[in-house]
């Protein structure tokens, strides 16, 4: 309430009465917070598109170099008997080359220049396969202390997507979740559909529709108010350098969900944990499989 007081005098000067008006501000106060958060939603749209354009940029440039440190070790290799002094470092600048393809095609993903081919994917096998595959049963031996569970919906129906760039966005929440952990804990991967009649604010305005709903939840470190806003962007983090990966893993998470013209919640607490809602839409007519 916006109050006022305002005295009221006789011809005298003397104070006879005071009026006391209240204005009801409310709507005025959801109004401008409102206008802040959609201010915020588009700056953050805005940054990530700029970003991406950069992104893109550099693994155009680096697509143009990377063919020959690739290929070339191997004609090297091909000349060099089998116990050169030389195969070594020839095998390495090989490795190294692969490691940079692939920061360039996470670059693209970034970009959202990799444009992914659209097909029936259910989110269950997408998850069940990484958790089965090396890539996972490494992580959860490298985390033993880490239990990584799932619940799955039952017959949930398939998405429109890419498998590849799924899985991957799979591996780098699971990834993220388990070094958020800092000693014991827990990681859930679970998955449900859910109808939304109205949209709904979390990390962003979710628009009404049907989704398949992807989540990930840690009993982590949580994350603070501050850097939530933050972990989206390239080579954001928290942790120390050089841990893990190319610092582009949140960012491609982001990428692939918009590319599946999908939303992101993100709930946390410092000190609790935090949890990733993915929504992804589910076409109408995509028939029911097991």
């Amino acid at each position: 309430v916006s109050w006022t007081n305002k005295a009221l005098r006789d011809p005298q000067g003397n104070i006879v009465e005071i009026l006391c008006i209240g204005n009801d501000v409310t709507a005025l106060r959801e109004a401008e917070r409102e206008k802040k958060a959609l201010e915020a939603r588009l700056q953050r749209a805005e940054k990530m598109e700029a970003l991406g354009s950069l992104a893109g940029g550099v693994a155009h440039d680096l697509n143009n170099i990377l063919p020959s440190l690739i290929s070339f070790p191997d004609v090297i290799l091909m000349d060099l008997p089998e116990d050169s002094p030389l195969r070594k470092p020839v095998l390495s600048i090989k490795r190294a080359g692969e490691r940079a393809a692939a920061i360039a095609q996470d670059l693209l993903t970034l970009a959202r220049r990799a444009v992914p081919v659209k097909m029936p994917v259910n989110l269950n096998e997408v998850i069940a396969e990484y958790l089965e595959s090396p890539e996972g049963s490494k992580l959860q031996s490298d985390y033993p202390k880490v239990q990584i569970s799932k619940g799955l919906e039952p017959n949930l129906r398939p998405i429109l997507g890419s498998p590849v760039h799924l899985s991957k966005t799979v591996m780098n929440l699971v990834l993220n979740a388990v070094e958020a952990v800092p000693e014991e804990g827990r990681v859930v991967l679970s998955t449900r559909s859910v109808r939304l009649k109205e949209g709904i604010k979390g990390y962003e305005m979710i628009e009404p529709g049907e989704y398949a709903v992807l989540s990930v939840a840690d009993t982590g470190v949580g994350i603070s108010a501050r850097d939530i806003e933050k972990i989206f962007e390239p080579f954001y983090t928290k942790k120390a350098m050089g841990r893990s990966g190319s610092g582009l893993g949140m960012a491609i998470v982001w990428g692939t969900l918009k590319d599946h013209r999908g939303y992101v919640d993100v709930k946390s607490e410092e000190g609790k944990g935090t949890t990733f809602d993915l929504y992804f839409p589910m076409p109408a007519e995509t028939p029911a499989t097991a």
